[in-house]
Parts: C-alpha cells; structure tokens; sequence
C-alpha cells in the first residue's frame, strides 16, 4: 500500500502516495475552486471517498454548485454519500472549540467506515479560513500529528490557507507541518518543498541506488550460483552415467561380443570359399558382407557407450524420442534378457520432435529401464515383464512411461521417491532418480511415479515439443 500512487487531479503535483499530507495558500475563492474541484473529481473517478470542509467565505451551496457545473453526474455521488461537504464549524468546531485528538479521531473514524463500504481510500480536503489566533498553537501542532496519523493509511489530505490571513510566521509553520506547499508564483502553481521532504528525497534516491547496486550484485552471484550448479548436476548426471555402465559392464561386453563373433566366423567362412577349388567367389562376396554389417553392429554399440560414458557439455538438438528409446532399448537387450525379462514397446508413430540433450535423455530412460529390471528381480521369471511406451501427452507434448510387474511401490516411499539419497536398494546412492528429475526438469518436463492397476508400478515422464 505505502508505494501505491493516486491521481492528484492537480498537474503540479502529478501522483501522490497514500499518507500524503500536503497544503495549498490561495488568494481567491476562484483559485481554491479551481484547485479543489478537480482534486475532488479525479477522487470521486477513483473510487475514493471525498470529505470537503468549506469555510466562509465559500459556502456549502457555492462548493456543491461547483461541482455540478464539473461533473454532470455528481448528484449520483452525492446521493450515495460517495462525497460529503461539511462546514468547518461542524467538522472542527464541534461545541465551539477546536480539540485536536477529538478531530484526529473523526478523520480515522470516516476513513474506517469508507474502507467498510468498499472505497479504495478517503480523499480529504479542509479549510482553514475559521482559524483564530488563539487557536493557531493548537492547530499546528495538530498539523504536525497529522503527518503521522495519516502515515501507512489509505488517506490523503490537502489543508487549504487564505494566504491574506497568514503572516510570514504564520507561513512557516504552515510549510514546516506539511509534506509539501502549493502556491502561485508569477501567475502559475508552484510546489514549494520543505527541507525535510527534499532531505527524504535524497535519502530515498540514496537508498535506491544502493539496492540496484545489490540487485545487480546479488543477480550476478546468483548467475555464478547457478552456473556452478548447472555444473555440479552435470558432472554428477556423468558420474551416475559411468556407474551405471559399469554396472552393465558383463551385458555389454556380451552385446559387443555377439557381432564380433559373427564377424570371426564369417571370416573363416570366406577363407574357406576362397581356399576351394574353384574358389566360390559369390559365397566369399557374401560374407565379407556379412563381416561389414557385423563391424558396423558393433561400431554402433560401442558409440552409444562412448557417448554415455564420455563427459561433454549439453546439447540442445531436435530428438525422436522413438529412436532415444530403441537406442537405449538395444543398449540394454543382454541386461534385460540375462535377467529373463520380456519387453514389449509401444511407441506411437508420428510423434513431434523434443527439444534437448539425446544423451540425458537417454540416461533418464536407462535409468528408469535398470531400476525396472531389479524391482522385478524377486518376482518369477514367466511374470517379468517390462512395458516402454510413447505417445503425445495432453497438451501436444510427449509422454514416456516405463511400466514394470514388480512388486510395485511402498507407500511409505512414494513421496520421497525422486528425493536425492533416498533409495530402497541395499548398497545404493539414491541419486538415479534425482537426476532423472533434474534432467526431465531441465528440459522443461515433468516426471512422477504412480502404481498400477495390477503388480508393479509405472514411472512416466513428459516433454514439451521442441
């Protein structure tokens, strides 16, 4: 509320604040309309409940005409009560003396009943015509409470001097007791600021330049932060990378002998075609063909360890997510089978492309695919069985879910399942799926755990299109 600002209705004066306490010297009636007109106008648009004391010499009937002549519409306003003009007599002179905490009190008590009826705030402006002298002493030092009554409020207050009726005592007083002063100087309004509010002014814009200081110094320590942090995920990602392949090291090595071997005994079979007599050159042609497909086969496998493995900054490319899933399925078929796993992938066809990193994407689907297979490790062979599919989510993204026939998940770990250090497993780190969260969220996605209708449980994890 205190940096919420409001229109003055006075073009000197621009926008105010709430708590804004400041006075206008006048020589003319014409010139107090002028000022007071508008100011109460802009209120009124505003949604702001006006009080306007008048003093003689301007009557309740001159004010009230005023405004009509201002705003057509202003019976509207006067007839919810949106605005009330009051004599002073009434407003400060209740049982004809001035008693300053009784006319403190009224001001809080309007503002409290105009906040009950929904107003934005209460506008104030009073006159001062009526002062005497004997009542001057206590006028001003009510002027000065005011400033601190009004603070932190949702209440402005203009207070209005006959400048005939002020000496230069008088004046100062006046000036010194309010935020600001408006009066006219060579034919225009001017604002004539108090040293304390230019003082105030300082200090504010002091403040402010400090705090972008700090701004820009702590924006650039969170950047440093940050970038720390993106690291440290990283090289965490490729330490869980490499433990993880180690963990695969007797499948892989498996998958990367099967073509090798393939590729031996196609050898000795061209050998053989090309030893007889007459050589059977079509024979041998085919398989050193073979031995080209099975060198590529192996090529192929060991590109993809060599891209896990391998410690390199993130890339942002257009992904199939089809061929990041086969690419990892492949990657894993002796793991899956050596643990008498049967899977089945259900990858719908034409899917957008993804936006991101292949390889920690990838890791987030080995890690998921590894963490199924050891869930299903105590569960019959001829029921293990794993389920890897793809398809568009609600919102025109993608949706990948792995689905296992385990013995699914503990309620008790559900909600900490994706936390880091937390793991079910004897022995492990309870990183995988950390990581699997911070990349998936990385990549602007979403990923959660939730059970199945029969044994097992499913993890399923989204991104958007590239």
């Amino acid at each position: 509320m205190a940096t919420e600002t409001r229109k003055t209705g006075i073009d000197v004066v621009g926008d105010m604040p709430w708590g804004t306490h400041f006075c206008l010297f006048y020589d003319t009636k014409e010139d107090l309309l002028d000022m007071l007109i508008s100011y109460c106008k802009v209120g009124l648009e505003s949604e702001e409940f006006c009080l306007w004391v008048v003093a003689e010499p301007l009557t309740i009937e001159e004010a009230t005409d005023a405004l009509k002549d201002a705003m057509p519409d202003i019976d509207r306003y006067l007839a919810d009560s949106s605005i009330e003009i009051v004599s002073a007599s009434d407003w400060y002179l209740e049982g004809g003396t001035f008693d300053l905490k009784r006319v403190t009190g009224r001001w809080h008590e309007k503002l409290a009943r105009a906040s009950a009826r929904g107003y934005a705030g209460m506008r104030v402006t009073g006159d001062t015509a009526w002062l005497e002298k004997k009542d001057w002493k206590d006028f001003c030092e009510y002027e000065e409470g005011l400033n601190e009554a009004v603070a932190n409020k949702r209440l402005a207050v203009l207070c209005t001097y006959p400048l005939a009726a002020c000496g230069a005592a008088e004046i100062l007083d006046v000036v010194r007791t309010h935020q600001f002063a408006l009066a006219r100087r060579h034919g225009s309004w001017d604002v004539i600021e108090t040293a304390g509010l230019k003082q105030a002014k300082a200090e504010i814009k002091r403040l402010n330049e400090e705090l972008e200081q700090r701004v820009v110094e702590r924006t650039s320590q969170l950047m440093l932060a940050s970038q720390a942090l993106r690291e440290a995920q990283t090289e965490l990602a490729h330490v869980n990378r490499v433990t993880t392949m180690g963990e695969l090291s007797a499948s892989i090595a498996h998958e990367v002998m099967q073509p090798v071997a393939a590729a031996v005994t196609n050898a000795q079979a061209a050998l053989r075609w090309l030893g007889a007599q007459p050589p059977d050159l079509e024979e041998a042609r085919q398989a050193l063909a073979h031995i080209i497909k099975d060198g590529n086969r192996a090529g192929k496998i060991i590109d993809r360890i060599r891209g896990l493995i391998k410690r390199a900054p993130s890339r942002n490319d257009r992904l199939d997510i089809n061929e990041t899933i086969l690419e990892v399925v492949a990657l894993t078929r002796s793991e899956v089978q050596k643990n008498g796993v049967s899977v089945q992938t259900q990858l719908a066809e034409g899917l957008p492309l993804i936006q991101g990193d292949r390889v920690q994407l990838q890791q987030v689907i080995l890690n998921l695919i590894i963490n199924a297979v050891q869930a299903m490790s105590g569960v019959s062979e001829g029921s293990r069985e794993l389920l890897i599919g793809a398809g568009k989510d609600a919102s025109g993204g993608v949706l990948v879910a792995v689905q296992d026939s385990g013995p699914g998940l503990n309620p008790e770990s559900f909600d900490r399942l994706f936390d880091a250090f937390y793991t079910t497993k004897p022995g492990g780190m309870g990183m995988g799926l950390s990581i699997c969260r911070s990349v998936v969220e990385a990549h602007a996605g979403r990923i959660w755990a939730s059970r199945t209708a029969g044994p097992g449980a499913t993890v399923q994890f989204t991104l958007p299109v590239g």
